[in-house]
């Protein structure tokens, strides 16, 4: 593991997990859009790609080489990237939207066939992840909101087999399993500039395992839902979803009843409870919905970043939304 120096550590002490600082923002902040989660990303994406931007051009996109293919998506050479797969606007003031990546930036790219031969991303701030001279990457495993900072040789062991899982429906069990098992095993990491590293390793653990339907037993992922730590919460809370058993459900259950726990690790809950509980606990959550905040918590970020178009529902319409 990539020991991240002390200056790079207490920039992303202060940036973790905040808005994405992009200097694009200062050119689209009178749009908005609802920004979509990394799961869906990977799912619509048809290629995945590290490559070195060779010119970055408002009115034509942004020219790319291909350094390197990952999976049996082959795809080399120059190409252009000119336009959003995923883009859904919340508001405009006819500006439009823009990339403005850098002459020889190297980030690794989830991009889209267009109808007219070239490229696309998801939106002007996500699908795709910056990797920088110390060979680690602004990594998005959940969403763009909420990155960590990891590694080059992580985040490649991670997302190759995450997306080989999203496009050949299997991945190496043996390569990413005494990662994940290594992670989930210690004590959830803070914020401090001893753990810090930890803590973003614990969540690409957490959050691959989700993303790859692994199952995790509640016992191990139990110190998580109840650490201090907002985003292990979250990670852990979404995990539970891929584990279908009664002592899962009843645990979620009572989470989102107690009214000590966040609004936006409800909602979370609420989601992995309605994948793995049926009817049997969709009628429960329908039971208690007036018990439940309609108080929208959402992302949080500056008002000034385009994406605060991002949907996200209160415990109480979320239940109903699963009518």
């Amino acid at each position: 593991m990539a020991i991240l120096k002390n200056k790079t550590m207490k920039i992303f002490k202060t940036l973790l997990f905040l808005v994405l600082a992009l200097s694009m923002h200062s050119k689209v902040s009178a749009e908005t859009w609802n920004e979509p989660w990394q799961k869906e990303i990977i799912k619509n994406a048809d290629y995945f790609v590290l490559a070195k931007v060779l010119s970055n051009v408002d009115s034509v996109g942004t020219e790319i080489e291909v350094i390197k293919y990952f999976g049996n998506q082959k795809l080399e050479g120059r190409l252009l990237i000119n336009g959003f797969s995923l883009l859904k606007m919340t508001s405009s003031s006819g500006q439009g939207v823009h990339l403005d990546f850098e002459k020889d930036q190297t980030l690794y790219f989830l991009l889209n066939k267009r109808k007219d031969g070239h490229y696309a991303i998801a939106t002007p701030t996500s699908g795709y992840a910056f990797l920088d001279s110390d060979k680690n990457v602004y990594a998005t495993y959940r969403h763009s909101y909420h990155q960590a900072l990891i590694s080059q040789d992580i985040y490649e062991k991670t997302y190759t087999e995450i997306w080989n899982y999203y496009k050949t429906g299997k991945f190496d069990n043996d390569k990413i399993l005494p990662f994940i098992n290594e992670y989930i095993g210690k004590s959830p990491a803070g914020f401090g500039e001893d753990e810090i590293s930890i803590f973003f390793l614990q969540h690409a653990a957490m959050e691959t395992a989700y993303l790859l339907d692994m199952q995790i037993e509640l016992e191990r992922l139990k110190k998580f839902v109840e650490s201090d730590n907002f985003h292990s919460r979250v990670s852990a809370l979404q995990l539970l979803g891929n584990l279908e058993t009664e002592s899962v459900k009843d645990y979620l259950f009572g989470f989102i009843l107690n009214e000590q726990n966040g609004n936006f690790e409800k909602v979370i809950a609420i989601w992995s409870l309605n994948r793995i509980g049926g009817e049997v606990y969709k009628k429960k959550l329908l039971d208690i919905v007036d018990k439940l905040s309609d108080e929208d918590t959402g992302f949080g970020g500056n008002l000034m970043d385009p994406r605060v178009g991002t949907h996200f529902p209160s415990p109480k319409s979320a239940v109903l939304g699963l009518r």
